[in-house]
């Protein structure tokens, strides 16, 4: 997690001892963020967790939300790899863009109690970290938008604005964790099949040139 590393002042200095650390600080709050929540989550109990001290925790951290940070950038990252992998196993445009949508559901299925954490903690953040996630979502969201402007060159798609599609199909996806309260009758092959179909039909991928 270089990026979150970068922004997080440390009293160790020695690198590779400090990103061992974190990746152990971070797999601790994942499990214990989406079993209790984040503000039910106190520092000690991370700590405790990782078999530290809450002193020896705080040479590596200056704060909890440090903390929020580096599963943040965890998870951001997780999606970028499922979603690199998702594309580079796929063909055509709209292959490509089935599984992105795919890759993406099943890992708001398997994270969905921390998702709904970290969207509902993500204005708790100062304005450098928050700047910092935006960088990693626009990243994201450039995948996307990179399946859709190669489907609208080969034919594929009719989309508009591909930057705009992107954001609205990642939001859609979104609607699994965050509206699983409204969603109980439904399974995720069911959820993942209906917003696939959803923007294909919109974008004219069901209907514009096949995949080869």
């Amino acid at each position: 997690m270089p990026a979150a590393i970068r922004q997080i002042e440390t009293v160790v200095k020695d690198r590779a001892l400090i990103e061992r650390r974190h990746e152990q600080i971070c797999d601790a709050a994942l499990r214990l963020f989406a079993r209790k929540g984040y503000h039910q989550t106190s520092v000690r109990e991370i700590a405790e967790a990782v078999n530290v001290s809450v002193g020896a925790l705080y040479n590596y951290i200056k704060s909890k939300e440090d903390i929020l940070l580096l599963v943040y950038h965890r998870i951001f990252g997780l999606f970028q790899t499922k979603m690199s992998e998702a594309m580079a196993n796929s063909g055509g445009p709209t292959s490509q863009l089935r599984a992105a949508i795919e890759a993406t559901l099943k890992l708001y299925d398997e994270y969905q109690d921390l998702v709904l954490v970290l969207y509902q903690e993500s204005h708790t953040l100062r304005r450098e970290a928050l700047q910092q996630l935006f960088e990693v979502d626009r990243r994201y969201v450039s995948m996307v938008q990179a399946i859709i402007e190669r489907g609208n060159r080969e034919g594929h798609f009719v989309a508009g604005d591909s930057n705009l599609i992107a954001i609205a199909i990642l939001f859609l996806c979104a609607v699994w964790p965050l509206k699983r309260w409204n969603l109980k009758k439904y399974d995720l092959a069911t959820v993942t099949d209906e917003v696939a179909n959803l923007v294909l039909h919109g974008i004219g991928g069901a209907h514009g040139l096949p995949d080869d």
